[in-house]
């Protein structure tokens, strides 16, 4: 072979030797870049998911949310939620590594926190967001400090137990003890959760302040008459009872339970038993050391509500605006939270005559919650679960609880019932009220969706065929003509 072809034959291969390094070193950079873009991908999805679930959202919410945003990005992940644990995972390829993150979330209520996140994710969804923007703006809202300070919350319980003493009949001195009870209960839970104890004795000590405080209102009432003589303990006791309650994540587990995470719902459920024991402890034992120490009997609840039903209304109106401070809601979710817990009670009232039994007609009443929570979802993009939970509090079994734990420590009934009747009338109020709002929010969810489909079908038929209305070619009208040859 002449000197020459010798030469650029080796020229040809340096060339394709340089072309095929430059080619593997642009593969590498485009694997690298699309590497990165998925860890920043499934870090985003891991946190939105992270923030709406410590905020007390359900978990098929939760996962919804990290679909819809890993699909806004053309990046399909999958989780896995069981209660407190997060499990998120992305593979490129059947023979790339998967990408796999973990977490695991203390839960709490922080509603207004969840409707931005939420918000930030409809918008992810529905507009073209860079990923670096909206990254940044979900470290703003997990940044952002609550709404209302500590102060303000307080002011929400002590709302909360004026309402709920309205609710039961009570006068101007019942609804002011009430307030004093529930701030102190909501006080002594916040403060021994900071010190680290578990939920279970910041129930029993938030439990033991109304107690107390309507124990030292029939120790000094035969004193201070003046001050005391016309406050009714039970009242006061009842107040921090519904309080107690109403934090408790009843409606969330039965929402899990019907929509398949049963995992979820069973660790929910014993939250839920383990939370409400927490109460009864913290009840039992002081009632019992009062008894014990001779406080009068007339600390035994009455049974029944008192006031005219307009009153009612707005006190279930205000035990939902107090609640919902105490859940951290914005101005506007409260304004819809607090129209719910009205029309609840207004529900409530309405089926008394034809529904006799207090569970059943707490199930349709919350039933109605939650189909109008469900309806009101997409206009108002508020978050369904907030609006039930916070909408469903009026009815919560404080005075039944309180009954049902009295009965038992005293051993004697009250009303004809024992204490295990009161207390399984407690529970079954309890759980008509999670399946009556779980039920409600399925039935407006089928609802909806056949109405779309309708509205979909009509679409369909009446647009025009476009084949049909294709605009005939005039007969005058030139053929074009044929392409020339080259």
């Amino acid at each position: 072979m002449p000197t020459q072809d010798r030469m650029a034959d080796a020229q040809r291969r340096v060339t394709a030797a340089y072309r095929k390094q430059r080619r593997n070193q642009a593969i590498a950079q485009r694997a690298d870049a699309e590497a990165a873009t998925a860890r920043a991908v499934t870090s985003l999805a891991m946190q939105a998911a992270e923030m709406s679930l410590a905020a007390g959202t359900t978990t098929a919410r939760s996962i919804s949310l990290v679909n819809k945003l890993s699909h806004a990005f053309d990046l399909p992940v999958h989780i896995d939620i069981t209660y407190t644990r997060i499990a998120l995972s992305y593979q490129p390829s059947v023979a790339s590594d998967p990408i796999t993150l973990m977490r695991v979330v203390p839960t709490g209520l922080d509603y207004d926190r969840l409707t931005r996140v939420e918000h930030l994710v409809s918008r992810i969804a529905e507009q073209d967001m860079p990923l670096e923007e909206a990254q940044r703006r979900l470290d703003q809202i997990a940044n952002e400090p609550r709404v209302y300070r500590f102060w303000v919350m307080l002011m929400g319980a002590g709302v909360l137990g004026a309402a709920v003493a309205a609710l039961l009949g009570g006068a101007f001195a019942d609804m002011v003890a009430a307030t004093i009870a529930t701030i102190l209960c909501e006080m002594a839970r916040v403060k021994v959760a900071e010190r680290g104890l578990n939920a279970f004795f910041a129930q029993a000590t938030g439990a033991a302040m109304p107690a107390l405080l309507g124990l030292a209102v029939m120790t000094l009432r035969p004193h201070l008459p003046w001050l005391v003589g016309d406050v009714r303990p039970s009242l006061v006791v009842a107040a921090g009872m519904v309080s107690l309650l109403a934090g408790i994540g009843v409606v969330t587990a039965a929402g899990d339970m019907l929509d398949g995470h049963y995992i979820s719902s069973a660790a929910r459920i014993m939250e839920v038993i383990s939370l409400t024991g927490g109460i009864v402890l913290g009840l039992l034992v002081t009632l019992w050391v009062g008894l014990r120490l001779g406080v009068p009997a007339a600390i035994a609840p009455a049974e029944g509500l008192y006031s005219s039903p307009m009153v009612q209304i707005v006190s279930a109106g205000a035990i939902t605006l107090g609640y919902g401070i105490l859940c951290n809601m914005g101005p506007r979710s409260l304004v819809a939270a607090t129209s719910l817990g009205t029309i609840l009670w207004i529900v409530y009232l309405a089926i008394r005559g034809a529904v006799t039994s207090s569970a059943s007609r707490a199930a349709i009443a919350a039933m109605a919650i939650g189909f109008l929570a469900r309806l009101g979802n997409r206009p108002l993009r508020l978050p369904v679960v907030a609006m039930v939970t916070t909408g469903v509090a009026p009815l919560m079994p404080g005075l039944l609880l309180y009954r049902g734990v009295y009965a038992m420590t005293s051993g004697t009934p009250l009303g004809g019932r024992s204490a295990s009747d009161l207390l399984l009338l407690c529970a079954l109020t309890g759980l008509a009220l999670a399946a009556g709002s779980s039920l409600g929010t399925t039935m407006c969810a089928v609802v909806l969706r056949v109405v779309r489909s309708i509205r979909r079908s009509r679409q369909t038929a009446s647009a025009p065929d476009e084949a049909a209305v294709e605009v005939p070619r005039s007969r005058t009208t030139a053929p074009p003509a044929p392409a020339q040859e080259r």
